[in-house]
């Protein structure tokens, strides 16, 4: 979970660190799902990121549309790698192959991670075959 108030809006940039890492990594260019949260904590909006503009959607939905007063927090899967995003290496094709099993393991695993169902105890993720 993200806080907004700490992201500089004019900067277009999102520096974060990987979960286990020291290292910066600026997540702007991500491709993702995301979810905005009230400040209680309760999930408001769901929406997506095409390649390279996880950041604008963001800001739009702080500084722009009708979103801007319900949210404090957001929260995202992306689909690169800090690694891929570090050296800029994005691409449109990010699974080849995936078995209908493990596609649906992923959704699942999205929508736990973005709605955190307090009623849900599955704490694995489904993103092990995803390549």
């Amino acid at each position: 979970m993200w806080h907004r108030k700490y992201v500089d809006w004019t900067a277009g940039q999102l520096i974060g660190r990987q979960e286990g890492s020291d290292r910066e990594v600026d997540f702007a260019k991500q491709a993702a799902v995301y979810g905005l949260y009230a400040a209680n904590n309760e999930l408001v909006y769901v929406g997506q990121a095409g390649r390279g503009c996880l950041y604008n959607r963001l800001r739009n939905h702080a500084l722009e549309d009708d979103l801007f007063c319900l949210w404090k927090r957001f929260s995202w899967f992306g689909f690169y790698s800090p690694e891929q995003l570090g050296r800029s290496q994005v691409e449109d094709i990010v699974v080849t192959r995936l078995a209908l099993k493990d596609a649906l393991d992923a959704i699942e695993s999205i929508a736990i991670y973005l709605a955190l169902p307090r009623y849900n105890l599955r704490r694995e993720t489904g993103f092990q075959h995803v390549a």
